[in-house]
């Protein structure tokens, strides 16, 4: 399942990546996620948003044109939320207790939060560093302090400039962590609820995956669904796309089908003892070299 992106983007050939591993893929409908972005006041919307709506229909219309038998565009969300209310109040729980796994605490709310924190540097000195240094809003920013993270996330999203006015620097904390945790504890339960695997592409969106998969990979199922989910991401960042694309990409589907690399990589994986939250992310990526990157450059030989 496409996840941490609005839509897929055909136009720059991700589609090849995304279809590389697994059986089925699946892109949850781009336009309902896009439906918030035009019911919030007039006062706070982006003229941006019009534009990514037109990114994401055109999207849509190029899958459905050349590659509807490749991708299946379904409501997930409805399908797998019976009741909104209580899925947000899930988030916050876990949200809450991602907060207090951060710092060591045990906040019953987040007003408890607020009472004792209130700048950045109050809050910087108490995050666990591994959380402190993890913490990112964007591709690039993770050598720069909290307040410049955040402050810099906040200054470049119209919305965020306007739910932060007259905020305190902890409250701007915590609604800029909002938007990112919650979106790859959303990510999470969805995939559960569904039985599909998470393909994230984005560092920001994974590098949170990282944070937050100790909470959830206790459980065998979780266990086993992010592993299969990391060794996308480290498929994604090893792969030159340009090697795909010189295959017809009705071709390519037919010929990572009958391979099915995923399983390949997996099992090479497990015959070599790797633990992938113990690290071994250099040993996954020789594996993916060996598995697939060889035999698409045989591939192409032929072809």
């Amino acid at each position: 399942m496409l996840s941490g992106a609005i839509y897929l983007n055909i136009e720059e050939d991700e589609h090849y990546k995304f279809k590389a591993l697994g059986e089925e893929h699946i892109i949850p409908d781009p336009l309902l996620k896009l439906e918030n972005f035009f019911r919030i006041p007039s006062h706070m919307f982006n003229i941006e948003s019009i534009d990514v709506f037109r990114r994401a229909f055109s999207d849509i219309f190029n899958i459905l044109s050349t590659s509807n038998k490749c991708f299946y565009i379904l409501p997930i969300k409805l399908m797998v939320t019976d009741d909104e209310k209580e899925n947000i109040e899930l988030l916050q729980k876990f949200f809450l207790n991602f907060i207090n796994s951060s710092f060591d605490e045990t906040f019953d709310e987040l007003n408890d939060f607020f009472d004792c924190y209130s700048t950045y540097d109050e809050i910087e000195k108490r995050l666990k560093p591994f959380i402190k240094n993890n913490l990112t809003f964007d591709e690039d920013n993770n050598k720069l302090s909290l307040e410049e993270k955040v402050e810099s996330y906040i200054s470049s999203q119209d919305i965020m400039k306007v739910l932060v006015q007259d905020k305190n620097e902890a409250e701007r904390f915590i609604l800029s962590l909002w938007n990112y945790v919650t979106q790859i504890i959303d990510i999470l339960i969805m995939s559960l609820k569904s039985g599909l695997i998470p393909f994230i592409r984005h560092k920001p969106t994974f590098q949170y995956l990282t944070i937050v998969m100790y909470t959830f990979i206790e459980d065998e199922y979780f266990k086993n669904m992010i592993e299969k989910s990391i060794t996308y991401y480290i498929f994604y960042n090893t792969v030159d796309k340009e090697k795909l694309v010189k295959i017809n990409f009705d071709e390519f589907a037919h010929f990572v089908q009958k391979y099915q690399f995923l399983n390949l990589v997996l099992k090479e994986m497990k015959r070599q003892k790797i633990d992938i939250y113990k690290g071994g992310f250099n040993e996954v990526t020789e594996i993916i070299k060996n598995k697939f990157c060889y035999k698409i450059e045989e591939f192409i030989k032929e072809i």
